[in-house]
């Protein structure tokens, strides 16, 4: 793509009005990189519609005259999905003036929504309600719902509600010609045809602009239980969580790993400290909650952990026995995302694999990395529940970065490829954006890739929605 004409960046200005673009480099770094300053973009302009037929205008003249354009939620992501090119021939569509709540339904348990709603308001506007929104993650203070839809945010309640696009009822998109898909239904059974919002839900805006959604809505939680449990091994953490299942059924919200480099971080780098007297080698942070008052599941949850322990595969537990313990609790694991950063880095992984398989890829993964470099140091933390494992292989503190990535540079493929091996997932909730397009050339079948490509000519033929992303 070319540089953009000034005439076409003035007709862009005049969609939005004078109050809704930046236009001066320096007003733009929090757009055009991203928040680990890992990815760096150029844009002539950015661009804050306060509607959707905005969006479509904007969309329709970049349309015609083949422009890139690249639709930014909250900037969060971590594979440079919503960063534009180097080129200065894209323009960012930033959705955040677009942040209403539009309607909420209580009686049918759903909300339609902006696609510029930051998380935490969509959570905070169904608590209002008496109702609860269940997608939760690290970045809920700043990421946006738009942007959740279209990277199919995972987060800690997969669990028990899924991955974002299985809290969705209905989404409105505005295609790459212009045109508007008006799908805000808020129905749970509507099998006419294909599930078109599917092809928008996880697609990283390379096949659209979502702009509005109709979302699923829970009853609140009137019990809950959380507890950090020391474990007797690895192995332990699926059988503990199998239990749990097959005793608690849906009450089991969250099923979160840690392992002690964690823990040992944590003590380093922040205020927290290790709850137990004994330094155990792998922790789950599990919560079970339920809509009815007095469910009885503390009392449920430490008959399980008492037989457990019987059974040797718990060793030790803390039970919160506060709002505010458990608080802290999930602040041990919250702040694990960041603090192995302060720590130097290192090589990061999102894997998934089948739950009964994350011992064994834990154990071959972190063999495979400190064969590869014995002085780098393997953390492992994640959404067990869910099979999700965020896999860290962290530099010596005295290596510098370039030197570490060159020494490990076929460290990548040896995870992915023993990821694979267990029919896992390379991107288990990242999603693939710029970091991960060759990955996905890599893991995904020639069927597969072929059939990507073919929807995005289909719906995006002149390749101007996030181009250069996925695919």
């Amino acid at each position: 793509m070319k540089k953009i004409p000034t005439e076409i960046v003035e007709k862009l200005k005049a969609i939005v009005g004078s109050n809704n673009y930046i236009d001066n480099p320096e007003q733009m770094a929090a757009y055009v990189n991203d928040i680990w300053n890992q990815y760096h973009g150029v844009t002539p302009l950015i661009l804050k519609p306060i509607n959707t037929e905005m969006v479509a205008s904007i969309v329709t003249l970049c349309n015609e005259c083949n422009i890139g354009v690249v639709p930014q939620g909250g900037n969060t992501g971590l594979v440079g999905g919503s960063i534009p090119s180097e080129s200065d021939a894209e323009i960012i569509i930033s959705m955040e003036r677009m942040n209403k709540v539009l309607d909420i339904d209580v009686i049918n348990y759903t909300m339609t929504v902006e696609a510029g709603c930051i998380l935490v308001a969509v959570q905070e506007a169904a608590f209002a309600v008496n109702r609860l929104f269940p997608l939760s993650l690290g970045a809920e203070g700043s990421c946006q719902i738009g942007g959740n839809l279209a990277t199919n945010a995972g987060g800690t309640a997969v669990l028990r509600y899924g991955n974002a696009k299985e809290l969705v009822l209905g989404l409105e998109v505005v295609l790459p010609n212009g045109k508007i898909i008006n799908g805000l239904r808020g129905l749970r059974k509507d099998n006419t045809g294909y599930d078109i919002k599917q092809l928008f839900l996880g697609s990283e805006g390379t096949l659209g602009i979502i702009t509005k959604a109709v979302l699923k809505l829970f009853p609140l939680p009137a019990d809950k239980v959380t507890s950090l449990v020391a474990l007797s091994s690895l192995e332990a953490a699926p059988k503990l969580l199998a239990t749990m299942r097959e005793v608690t059924g849906d009450n089991i919200t969250a099923f979160e790993y840690m392992d002690r480099v964690c823990v040992d971080m944590l003590e380093k780098r922040t205020e927290l400290s290790d709850p137990f007297a004994v330094k155990y080698d792998h922790f789950a942070l599990v919560e079970l909650t339920s809509s009815r008052d007095n469910a009885g599941l503390q009392t449920l949850l430490e008959e399980i952990i008492t037989a457990m322990i019987e059974a040797g595969d718990v060793v030790d537990a803390v039970v919160a026995s506060s709002e505010t313990q458990a608080a802290q609790l999930w602040k041990m694991r919250e702040m694990l995302a960041e603090v192995y950063r302060l720590d130097g880095g290192g090589l990061t992984f999102d894997i998934s694999v089948p739950v009964s398989s994350v011992p064994e890829f834990i154990k071959k993964a972190s063999q495979a990395c400190t064969q590869e470099y014995s002085a780098g140091v393997v953390m492992a933390f994640g959404h067990i529940g869910d099979g999700n494992i965020h896999f860290i292989f962290l530099k010596p503190n005295n290596v510098p970065v370039n030197d570490f990535l060159s020494a490990t540079d076929e460290v990548s493929t040896l995870v992915y490829d023993i990821a694979a091996s267990f029919n896992g997932s390379f991107s288990a909730e990242h999603g693939i954006g710029l970091l991960k397009k060759h990955d996905l050339v890599r893991y995904k079948s020639e069927v597969e890739i072929n059939l990507m490509r073919t929807v995005k000519k289909a719906l995006d033929p002149n390749n101007i929605m996030n181009p250069n992303k996925i695919i």
